[in-house]
């Protein structure tokens, strides 16, 4: 029998090790788009709640705490989607990266870390505890349990934030109010400033200062133009003045939504109350 040449085995067992890496990397990919598609479904999902939300808060004849539970909700929602659109573009890069080390493997990377597999590691967003040696490394005694690390203090900024959001919730708007404006105050730069004084306006709304209510929309519409909260702050500050009396500024304010934000469902809440007006 004759005795395989050494070279050819080596290169043999090298080639079958890059395919199994190849192979394991393709699995991990297809893993991971099926992990993005479900997220998006889920946004998608989240999308058209919100949507029927904001139908439903059209009427504002559900009572101050029907409203103001559909608003929270309405908040926790957008949340929400902010967060699971984040996990989408990470599921993204680590597919990307995954691809581009399941076809690079070689003969030559056979002995090291596999480079298909890299990408399994998730993104590094929880830190490790500071030290990485082995607990057999310090003399001393047996090192702290993983279960000791303790999670890092909530942000301050968001914590305010969340506050503030759980007063409003609790139809304690005044307290509410006073949480939000400092919020404001204390982080004038934060991408939630503009959500801060709509909330703001939100509350004068709920209880029945629909003056103040006017005055703390337009904060939003001069500050941050191009906010997410403008096409609200026009609605409900055009349904404000309704309620004082002024239905040719409300008129003004419901066209402008429709103009101005023609495919947002602030336009089609509009186009319904401007055909109530009187």
């Amino acid at each position: 029998m004759k005795i395989p040449d050494k070279t050819a085995l080596w290169f043999g067992l090298a080639t079958l090790l890059s395919l199994s890496f190849g192979c394991a990397a393709s699995h991990q990919s297809v893993a991971l788009e099926q992990n993005v598609y479900r997220l998006e479904s889920q946004v998608q999902e989240l999308e058209r709640r919100v949507e029927s939300l904001e139908g439903a808060i059209q009427g504002g004849g559900q009572g101050r705490q029907s409203l103001a539970d559909l608003y929270a909700r309405l908040e926790a929602l957008q949340v929400e989607m902010g967060a699971l659109r984040g996990q989408v573009e990470t599921q993204a890069r680590q597919i990307e990266r995954a691809a581009g080390g399941g076809t690079q493997a070689s003969p030559a990377h056979v002995s090291s870390a596999p480079q298909g597999t890299a990408p399994v590691e998730p993104e590094p967003v929880i830190r490790m505890p500071e030290g990485g040696e082995p607990a057999q490394s310090t003399p001393e005694g047996p090192s702290p349990p993983a279960t000791a690390v303790v999670k890092p203090p909530e942000d301050p900024e968001k914590a305010h934030y969340n506050r503030a959001l759980d007063l409003f919730q609790k139809s304690d708007y005044e307290g509410a109010r006073k949480e939000f404006l400092d919020f404001a105050s204390k982080y004038p730069d934060s991408e939630l400033a503009d959500n801060a004084y709509f909330w703001v306006g939100e509350c004068y709304y709920l209880q029945e200062r629909y003056r103040e209510a006017v005055e703390s929309y337009q904060v939003v519409l001069d500050r941050y133009p191009k906010g997410n909260k403008v096409p609200y702050a026009l609605l409900k500050q055009g349904a404000a003045f309704h309620k004082l009396g002024d239905p040719t500024a409300a008129r003004i304010l419901y066209e402008r939504v429709i103009e101005d934000h023609p495919d947002t469902p602030q336009a089609e809440i509009a186009r319904k109350w401007l055909a109530n007006l009187p």
